[in-house]
């Protein structure tokens, strides 16, 4: 069986392929430096759904890649979960923005990224 990229391999390459800072990318998405450092320096490590998120709208990733993100993090959007759906229309409509995305789950009663 071929191993596939662990969730930080392609978080790495993603932030590579863009251009993007390690910095930039983890203070759009809200998240702190020591739990980036952790991503960065534990390969097997996988972050909470949420992170996974917040990062992969950081990058202003497409729907397709946001998905093989959540996935390599053990993670998927399901059509019954309104967290999923909010995120699911905010990456087909692509709103990256963080704030937006977060007044929509916050509109909807929903715990923010």
């Amino acid at each position: 069986m071929k191993h596939s990229a662990s969730f930080s391999e392609r978080l790495f390459q993603h932030i590579d392929e863009l251009g993007l800072t390690d910095a930039s990318v983890y203070k759009n998405a809200g998240v702190d430096r020591k739990l980036f450092s952790k991503i960065r320096s534990i390969p097997d490590y996988n972050p909470s759904k949420r992170t996974v998120v917040a990062l992969c709208l950081s990058m202003k990733l497409p729907e397709e890649d946001t998905v093989d993100m959540l996935n390599a993090a053990g993670f998927s959007l399901s059509n019954n979960d309104r967290f999923d759906l909010v995120i699911q229309f905010c990456l087909e409509k692509e709103i990256f923005d963080i704030d937006e995305v977060n007044q929509a789950l916050y509109s909807l009663r929903l715990k923010p990224l």
